[in-house]
Formats: structure tokens, C-alpha cells, sequence
């Protein structure tokens, strides 16, 4: 039974039905209660040696919480009024302004330099909010709202200093009036306006730090070797001069539409943003009830390798074919000729039930379409040289199991081979301090110039 019920998982914990384990959970039972682990073990190092020293100084160890429980209001369901309050009861949660009121305190709380009367009574107020966090949450249920008068709406403990830096930050990322100052203006001024070395709280400290870290951070610079270390023609300081003009520019142009290629090829295959369908194949998955066993989002990112023209080859047939009438028999034939790069996802298309016809059908459109309205999608335009066009056009063609980067590379040598020798061509690429491209392209032919005396 345990193999049947959670064989597809990859971790599992067993609890005990009568340990406290879910109450120290934050609350959590046993009746399908979503929560997370976390197994950093410097996170929980400090757990464990933050556990053990309130074990020394309480012998009744950490307090175990119990939510109480509201006796639920009965509303009259023929009461506009009665209904009215419900509704809005059940959508004005207070959870995030406790969360920050519990935050506050339990930075006094648990700092070691705080007075002992300023831990205890921050400590007493924190559990008490944690206690309020189960009470706003069971009156979506229950109806019955909690009284925060005491700790909403009155300054008691001062602002903490990492909740208005992360005010900040919310901030930033949206748009500011032009009257106001500048996101870099406020974060310098929000710096400059405390004396950090007073801060004690580590948590409080915490923005400062990473604010010193990254101005005090200097950034890594490459500093490649000379080519007269790496290279045995280099050692004549006039090896440049020797080359020949018209086939370094025809290697320049060639070398730059290789390396436009595999950018546009890189930028082709980014996700789209435009999921017009989305919610149509989240419809037929909860109806066949393969909601947590594909995701949608997920199902989008298996057609992004696949070049634009080809989608749209795929979506014309199956308008022509009539995919939603396709006799089952039939469907893995017609997969099998235009997707045999998504085998192990045949039995999700070819699975009818609930309209499940419309899952390849949404995906394809929703892809085709950006396709279609994105230039940046189109992987050859107008105004690309013929030896782009080849470049593309080989990794159009090439198999499913070859590496982009390889099939481009391949052509691209063979392109070079109609302008110069291989061997010839590695001066022109150091030449030119196109190293990488060098290493993608002409790997094979590098030894021979490599300095042995280095």
C-alpha cells in the first residue's frame, strides 16, 4: 500500500497520528495541508542551537501554541446584508500586516542585547500574534474576525528597519512620479540616515551588509594572455601583417553571421509570454484529472526548440487533417511524423477525454501566434546574407539528438574551408580575437600552433 499511495514521490516523512509534529508546523493538520521542509543545515544548525539554548533556560522548553477554536456565525443566506459581509469577511485578510507586527517584535524578541523585560514581553506578543496569524485565517471559516486594536494602528516597538527596505524594494519595481526621488536617491538616503553601527539585530543588519557587499565587491575582470604565450606563429611580432586582407574580411563576416545565428537561435527559443489557451488546457487537465500531474506553464516550454516554420507547418495539418477527428489507432502515427522529440508525451496528446483534443491544438496556436505577431521569433528575415541562410537552414535540418550549437558549427566549418585551409584559418581568428569562436570551430587545429615552452 505504501508503494501504491507514494511510490511517485521521492521523499516522504511518516508521522505519527498522536505526535505534535503538524502543531509545530505552524498550525498545520492532517487533513492534506500543503507545507515546506527546508534542509539547508546551516539554516537548521541555527535552529537547533537557537532550540537548545531556550531548552537550558526554560525547563518547560519552547511553548507548543494552540489556536483556539470561534464558534462560527451563523449568517441568514436571504440577507443581502448577512451575504455582503460574508463576502467581504472572507477576502479582507489582515495576514501580511500581522506578519509584519510579529516581525517587528521578534527582533527584540530573540536579540541578545535587548533587556530581559523587552525579550520577555516581545516574546509574549509575538506568540500572541502568532496565535491572531490562526485566528484571521479560520475566520474565512468561522466569520468571527479577531481584535488587533492592540497591535495595529499603534507604535509600540519601533519599525523594523528590514521592512522598510523591503518597502523599498517593492517599490522599485514599479514606476515612480517624476516629481519623486530617484529609487537609487531613496535607497542612498534610507542607508546614509542610520548609524548601523548601533544596529545590533543581525536580521536588522542584514540589508547593510548586502548593500556593503555589493559596493565593496569588485567586479571580476578578464584578463586574457597575450597570444604571443599561447601561440608559436605569434611569436613574430609582424605574423599580423602577413595575412591576407580579402580573406580576413570574408572570415570577419562569416564568423559574425555565425555568432548572430546561434543569438537569434537562443532568442527564438525563449518562452512565450501570450498563453491566450492556458486556461483552456487547465480545464482539460483538472477534468482528467492530470492537474498535478502536467503543468501547463511546463507543457509550453517542451515546443521551444522546435523552429517557428515548423510549428506552423504543424498547425496548418492539423487544421487539414482534422486532429480532433483523428481515430485513436491513428494519433500515434501522425505524432510520431511531426513531434518525435516528445515521445514520452504522446499518451497526454493523444488522450481525447474532456475535449482533450484542444491540448496540442492550444499549444501550437498559442506558440504559432507569437510566432507570427514577434518578429524576434521568425529565425530567417529579410536582409540575412546567404551564408546566414546556410547556417540557419543546417540547424533547421539537423536531427534531434545533435546539439544546436554543433550543427551551426559544422556548416560554419565548412564554410571556411571553401575560403581557406583549416589550419590557416586559426592565425585569421586569433587575428581577429575571436578565441571562442576559434575553440567552437577550430578546436582540432589549435595544437599544432600551441607553445610548448609555456
Amino acid at each position: 500500500m505504501r508503494k501504491y499511495y507514494l511510490g511517485h514521490l521521492t521523499d516522504v516523512v511518516m508521522v505519527d497520528w498522536d505526535s505534535l509534529a503538524a502543531e509545530r508546523l505552524g498550525g498545520a493538520d492532517f487533513d492534506g495541508d500543503m507545507i515546506k521542509t527546508i534542509s539547508d543545515p546551516i539554516v537548521n544548525l541555527c535552529v537547533k542551537r537557537n532550540y537548545e539554548f531556550e531548552s537550558l533556560r526554560n525547563s518547560d522548553n519552547i511553548p507548543l501554541l494552540k489556536i483556539p477554536t470561534a464558534e462560527p456565525v451563523i449568517r441568514d443566506a436571504d440577507d443581502w446584508k448577512a451575504r455582503f459581509e460574508t463576502v467581504r469577511s472572507t477576502f479582507s485578510s489582515r495576514i501580511g500586516q500581522i506578519s509584519n507586527a510579529a516581525l517587528n517584535r521578534s527582533i527584540i524578541a530573540y536579540n541578545e542585547n535587548s533587556s530581559t523585560q523587552q525579550r520577555e514581553k516581545c516574546r509574549t506578543e509575538t506568540e500572541t500574534l502568532a496565535i491572531l496569524t490562526g485566528l484571521e485565517i479560520d475566520s474565512a471559516k468561522s466569520g468571527v474576525k479577531p481584535d488587533l486594536s492592540e497591535y495595529l494602528g499603534t507604535q509600540t516597538v519601533v519599525k523594523s528597519r528590514f521592512l522598510k527596505y523591503k518597502s523599498l524594494l517593492e517599490k522599485s519595481e514599479g514606476r515612480r512620479a517624476w516629481y519623486e526621488p530617484t529609487f537609487e536617491e531613496q535607497f542612498e538616503k534610507f542607508f546614509a540616515d542610520t548609524d548601523w553601527n548601533n544596529v545590533d539585530s543581525n536580521v536588522e543588519r542584514l540589508p547593510y551588509l548586502a548593500y556593503m557587499l555589493g559596493k565593496n565587491t569588485i567586479p571580476i575582470r578578464e584578463k586574457p594572455a597575450a597570444d604571443s604565450e599561447l601561440f608559436s606563429f605569434a611569436a613574430d611580432e609582424n605574423w599580423r601583417d602577413k595575412l591576407d586582407i580579402n580573406k580576413m574580411e570574408r572570415l570577419k563576416n562569416l564568423i559574425s553571421d555565425y555568432e548572430r545565428c546561434l543569438s537569434r537561435i537562443r532568442a527564438c527559443g525563449q518562452p512565450i509570454v501570450e498563453k491566450r489557451r492556458k486556461n483552456d488546457i487547465q480545464r482539460i487537465l483538472y477534468g482528467r484529472g492530470q492537474e498535478s500531474e502536467f503543468d501547463a506553464d511546463f507543457l509550453y516550454t517542451l515546443f521551444q526548440g522546435i523552429p517557428p516554420e515548423r510549428i506552423a507547418e504543424i498547425r496548418q495539418y492539423l487544421q487539414n487533417c482534422c486532429w480532433h477527428l483523428t481515430p485513436r489507432e491513428q494519433r500515434d502515427e501522425l505524432l510520431e511524423k511531426w513531434l518525435p522529440e516528445l515521445e514520452e508525451y504522446y499518451e497526454l496528446f493523444r488522450d481525447f477525454r474532456f475535449g482533450g483534443y484542444r491540448v496540442l491544438i492550444d499549444l501550437i496556436a498559442d506558440i504559432d501566434d507569437e510566432n507570427t505577431l514577434t518578429d524576434r521569433k521568425r529565425l530567417i528575415r529579410e536582409g540575412d546574407s546567404a551564408e546566414f541562410q546556410q547556417l540557419m537552414e543546417a540547424y533547421l535540418k539537423k536531427s534531434v539528438n545533435i546539439y544546436y550549437r554543433e550543427a551551426v558549427a559544422v556548416e560554419c566549418r565548412k564554410l571556411i574551408e571553401q575560403i581557406i585551409k583549416a589550419d590557416e584559418a586559426v592565425k585569421y581568428l586569433v587575428a581577429m580575437g575571436r578565441r571562442k569562436a576559434l575553440f567552437d570551430l577550430l578546436l582540432d587545429k589549435i595544437e599544432k600552433y600551441v607553445r610548448r615552452d609555456k
